[in-house]
This record gives C-alpha cells, structure tokens and sequence, in this order.
C-alpha cells in the first residue's frame, strides 16, 4: 500500500478505535483496515479467547457447568484494543497487573479452572507490558500500558529473568500445559471456518466505536454513548457463548446493545465483507456468511 493509502487507512481506523497514529499505522492491512488479516493461529486464538471472554453467570453457560477456564472479568477494564497482523495488543492504562491477572494461569498452577487454558507469559515488564503466548493455537497476545513497548528480545536483553519467570505470579512459558487444561481445551466444540471468523472478528473490534457517534462496543460493559438501557437489557454483563460447527449462540444481558453488535459486524467500512444479519425473532438476530451462523440474542432471562 503506497505510504499515502497508509496514512488514510490508519487514519480511519484511528476514528474507530482511538489508537494513536503509530499503533494504527502498525495494524492497517493490505488494502484493509487490518482487523480481520491476521495469521491462522492468531484467528484461531481470537477465537478462543472469545469462548473464555463471553462465559459468565448464566446457569447453564457452558464454562460455569464444566469449571472450564476463565478470562471473562478482562472485560472490566478499559482499554484500547489494536489488532495486529501476528498478536492482539490491548493496551490498558491502568491497574495493568491486575487486568492482565484475570487471564493467566498463577503459579505455583491449580486445578480450579482459574486462568485462560495454556496461555503463558512468554516474557514481561510487570510495570508496563505482558507478551503472552497460548499454547494450544501458538497466538500471541500483548497486554501493555502505552501503545510503545519493548518486544520481547528487548526485554531478554534488559531483563533476563522477567523473560523466564513471567514476573514470579504467573505461569511462564516453558511450564507446559496441565491435564485440566488439557481437558478444557479439548471441551471447545467445533467451529467451522466462518464461526472461527465471526468470533475472532467480535474479538477485535471489542472496543470500537462509530465516528458519527451512531453505535459503540464499549468493552461489552459500557456504553461509550451515554444512552438509556433498553427495555430487558441489564447493566451487568452475563454472557454465554457456546455452538458446534457451523451454528453457534452469544447470549448477553447489558451493553452493548444489539444494534450496535450487527452495525459493527455489517458496517461497510470496518465490517466483515462477507457478513449479513437477518432478525430470526423480537429479541434474536443471525449473523450469516461463510456457510455459517452466529445468533445474537439480547435481554433473555
């Protein structure tokens, strides 16, 4: 892409994310926007953190019964998410160490299902950044302060210990995964290629927002634009995310509102190019494309 395309391309994607002009820079694509060009292990991951990110409270959501692993307050944190072509950067301003505990495995490891299944720090500045690596997909994801961070060489070279103790409170990357993550992981179903996409899509775009101020993500438990509940709507924000194949279901309560989930996932600028949305009843809507379908459905008890 000439630099001048570059520049426009991250500009636009700057008015949907808030990323700063580098951040952006760094995740346009190829004539895209760069939210969906991504490696296969990395869209794979997206995919699966939205499994651990989108399970919680509800009686028979599928990670409460099974005491699957967990990521699901992550959410809670403000943050700006910049997907990259090979990682997933969040960069969380503050309470950083705590954020980034709602994900990971502790050490020394249990069994009671706390953390993300076989994601490890692969190396860490505890004050500023996380690199961290999953395991079963080879996805990688970076948990900052600022948009600008040392990678992890730098920090082998600065810090050699921080590279293989994860900073002491969490799991490090040379420890391998244990039988429960073993048995977590292979408790995912399985999802046909556009699901994968769908998920991984959802995922990226977690915090985006709508130029004209029309709709906003809001992290899944805010509303960036400051708009009354809708009628069955809840302010907290119960989630359930399960399916085989190619027909899976995300259940929430609260933000954001359903509208704002299709308009994001359709709009012709940032949307999946593929992707259409059809109402299947007063308070569900399907998401179509690639053979596959993913139902929205918002406010149910």
């Amino acid at each position: 892409m000439p630099s001048s395309g570059r520049r426009k391309a991250g500009a636009i994607r700057r008015s949907f994310t808030g990323e700063d002009k580098m951040s952006a820079a760094a995740g346009v694509g190829r004539g895209d926007l760069g939210f969906d060009r991504c490696t296969d292990n990395q869209r794979r991951f997206r995919a699966m953190l939205a499994l651990h990110l989108f399970n919680e409270d509800f009686a028979d959501a599928p990670f409460t019964e099974h005491r699957l692993h967990s990521g699901r307050t992550f959410l809670s944190y403000s943050m700006t998410v910049s997907p990259r072509f090979d990682t997933l950067i969040c960069i969380v301003p503050g309470a950083l160490r705590n954020a980034v505990g709602r994900l990971l495995v502790p050490t020394p490891l249990v069994e009671d299902g706390l953390g993300i299944a076989g994601l490890r720090v692969e190396a860490a500045v505890d004050t500023s950044v996380y690199h961290l690596l999953h395991l079963p997909t080879g996805g990688r994801m970076v948990v900052t302060r600022q948009p600008t961070f040392l990678n992890v060489a730098e920090i082998g070279r600065r810090q050699p210990r921080h590279r293989r103790d994860g900073v002491g409170r969490f799991a490090s990357a040379d420890i391998p995964m244990t039988p429960a993550e073993y048995e977590a992981v292979g408790r995912v179903p399985t999802m046909g290629p556009g699901i994968e996409r769908m998920l991984a899509a959802i995922v990226a775009r977690l915090d985006v927002r709508d130029p004209n101020r029309e709709w906003a993500m809001g992290s899944w438990w805010y509303d960036p634009l400051v708009r009354p509940l809708l009628r069955g709507a809840r302010r907290e924000g119960r989630r359930s995310l399960w399916g085989e194949g190619t027909d899976w279901e995300l259940r929430w309560f609260g933000h954001p509102r359903i509208d704002d989930v299709i308009a994001c996932l359709t709009s012709p600028l940032l949307g999946l190019p593929w992707a259409t949305a059809t109402q299947v009843s007063e308070l569900a809507w399907a998401i179509c494309g690639d053979g596959c379908r993913l139902t929205l459905v918002h406010g149910t008890a």
